[in-house]
């Protein structure tokens, strides 16, 4: 990513950053104006800064502010010596709990209320920075915030942004998306946008059911695990009676839930990443 373009990328998922924190929370940006060029993947890029202000958020039930912001840092320590743009999320929230803070990056790990988290956001904001060569770092205070900062090594060599697996974009047609947990419905929806699909999004299978009715619907990206009668499997086996030619989707970040399908449709595990995603539905609609 050339200089100029972390900022530029910012810019350009502010929209996607303000529809995600809602009225109570003032979302703010110091992005400086000059800095250093780094190799990223895009699509990547946002995710994680789509997950870190879903995260901030959270943390400030009764709202606050969420700060987004980037500038040059050098490292002085020995294993990390060296010059990174610091992307950086800070909000004002709750903090988190010295006991807790060793374990936030684990999969699977969350203190969200079953059904509001996934525990999955957090570890993929981890091995983005870590798979971009750098690393990540947290300030934490209880009864005073968070501040989560990627940072991303400088590259003065290259002028481009180089993905490390090939995104087949240019998709067409209409993804109905399945997904109860609206922040993980904001970074899929996202995902399949730059992709190129319209995207509509329901919460449950009993929903989707009534929106392939009245819509044209070209295939069907679910979710296996659902609350109601009807979970994303059960739903993709009714649609191959109905709607035998639909091309289905799951995903599941809970191995117990995926063993039901015996191969019978293709499953995403969760957290996936823009080119796994893009390669999944290639080969569906193909």
């Amino acid at each position: 990513m050339a200089r100029g373009g972390l900022r530029e990328r910012i810019d350009a998922v502010r929209e996607v950053l303000s529809t995600g924190v809602g009225g109570a929370v003032v979302l703010q940006f110091d992005v400086d104006r000059e800095i250093w060029p780094v190799i990223v993947d895009v699509a990547e890029l946002e995710t994680a800064l789509v997950n870190l202000v879903i995260n901030a958020r959270d943390a400030m039930p009764a709202g606050g502010t969420v700060t987004v912001s980037a500038h040059d840092e050098t490292l002085q320590e020995e294993a990390r010596a060296g010059d990174y743009v610091a992307v950086a999320v800070e909000d004002t929230g709750v903090g988190i709990a010295p006991d807790v803070l060793g374990k936030i990056f684990d999969p699977f790990f969350t203190t969200k209320p079953i059904g509001k988290g996934t525990g999955l956001g957090l570890s993929q904001v981890h091995g983005f920075a870590h798979q971009a060569g750098g690393t990540i770092r947290v300030d934490s205070e209880l009864g005073k915030g968070t501040t989560i900062t990627m940072l991303l090594p400088r590259n003065d060599h290259f002028a481009r942004v180089e993905k490390t697996d090939a995104v087949e974009t240019g998709g067409s047609g209409t993804v109905l998306l399945v997904e109860d947990n609206p922040d993980v419905a904001i970074v899929s929806a996202s995902l399949l946008e730059q992709l190129g699909y319209t995207v509509r999004r329901v919460e449950s299978a009993e929903a989707a059911l009534r929106e392939i009715e009245h819509n044209r619907i070209d295939f069907v990206f679910s979710d296996i695990v659902m609350p109601g009668k009807m979970d994303g499997l059960s739903l993709a086996r009714h649609l191959r009676t109905i709607r035998p030619g639909l091309p289905i989707l799951l995903a599941s970040g809970y191995s117990d839930a995926a063993i039901n399908v015996h191969g019978d449709f293709p499953i995403l595990r969760k957290p996936y990443e823009i080119h796994q995603l893009s390669q999944a539905i290639a080969k569906l609609v193909r």
